[in-house]
């Protein structure tokens, strides 16, 4: 092979490389570019420049995620002046661009009001893999000083580590949706082995083991759906996923059992939110099952305050009170304290009227 074929071999690589690093950035399907044109208005106003571009170049055509001065967004590589400086150094500045070769011809440049200037840093992933350009354009010929070319080397770079930040942000995101449908296949398949158990049982002990343990299994399932969908970052905003929560755990409950839900706004982290989640899930199951004779109607409240730095959560019911307290000692009353534990919060119990619980929390982890 020739060098000719080697270099243009070479140069079809680069581009496939970039385009698919490009792809792997999600910005192409994503309308929201009102950050990126800020960044390109800054960029031409500090270089006092009428146009103002952020660029990507694939193999074959180069897009304007950020673009200042111009409504054009996409251009072809004939188009494309930042392609010529993604081989060279960090920096590409073409001072006339009506008689440098590379540019010459550039339609961008023959056609009125025409390109004379271009200045631009060049955009690499990893500090290594060129993908575009922090581009200032003129319709005269001019050169940049060194301070406003060093200014648009950093801003390059910042923007560099943006789009690096928001793959990572994207990979977690896939990584997580993974992780919940594997769980979720999970807590499927071991809720039909416990139904199957129960359906076999020869005690009715047993049979009524099994089913409170589906029935947990159930509302665990809840929880994990409803925390999965309340955030798929770090934070919950309480408001929003716990009456959800209270919703799916209200399907559960006997006829004639109401459960209401004041929430007041709190956003905590998901590990937290998680702990309170299975608090709640574990106060209403032993309400369901304890408080309430069997037929007769009651109510069970959730409120939910702030406190200085601290979430109050105050689950009550109007049941039977004391007796309650005596058989709600169990794994119900053990997975609580456990959940509140891990969150460095407490726990209160009053059997005096009814039963009420109260779960006291930081509000940070």
């Amino acid at each position: 092979m020739d060098d000719e074929a080697q270099q243009i071999t070479g140069s079809a690589q680069d581009g496939n490389q970039r385009a698919e690093a490009i792809r792997s950035l999600g910005l192409l399907d994503d309308e929201d570019s009102a950050d990126f044109d800020e960044l390109a208005a800054y960029a031409a106003e500090a270089c006092e420049a009428p146009i103002g571009l952020v660029t990507l170049v694939g193999h074959d055509r180069q897009w304007a995620k950020g673009a200042f001065g111009t409504e054009q967004r996409l251009f072809g590589m004939d188009e494309s002046i930042c392609s010529h400086g993604l081989s060279g150094e960090d920096f590409l500045e073409v001072e006339d661009c009506a008689s440098d070769p590379r540019t010459a011809t550039n339609p961008l440049v023959i056609s009125a009001p025409g390109v004379r200037y271009y200045g631009g840093a060049i955009i690499k992933l990893n500090g290594t893999l060129p993908v575009g350009a922090l581009c200032v354009l003129d319709h005269r010929p001019r050169r940049l000083d060194a301070d406003k070319k060093r200014l648009l080397t950093v801003l390059a770079r910042q923007l560099s580590r943006r789009m690096e930040l928001r793959r990572a942000i994207q990979t977690q995101e896939i990584l997580a949706r993974e992780v919940d449908h594997r769980v979720k296949n999970s807590l499927q398949m071991v809720t039909s082995l416990v139904r199957i158990q129960r359906a076999q049982a020869q005690s009715e002990e047993t049979r009524a083991a099994l089913a409170e343990t589906g029935t947990r299994l159930a509302a665990i399932s809840a929880v994990h759906a409803e925390l999965h969908k309340a955030s798929a970052h770090s934070d919950v905003a309480l408001d929003i996923f716990l009456p959800d929560i209270g919703a799916s755990l209200g399907r559960t409950l006997p006829d004639g059992v109401d459960l209401t839900t004041e929430i007041c706004a709190i956003t905590v982290p998901s590990q937290i939110a998680a702990s309170i989640a299975l608090v709640l899930n574990e106060a209403v199951a032993n309400a369901a099952k304890h408080a309430f004779a069997e037929g007769a109607p009651g109510s069970i409240r959730v409120k939910l305050t702030q406190e200085q730095n601290s979430g109050v959560l105050v689950i009550a019911d109007d049941g039977r009170g004391l007796e309650y307290d005596d058989a709600g000692q169990g794994l119900g009353e053990q997975i609580i304290d456990a959940s509140a534990n891990r969150i460095g919060g407490t726990v209160e119990r009053d059997a005096e009227d009814g039963f009420t619980l109260t779960l006291r929390f930081p509000l940070q982890g």
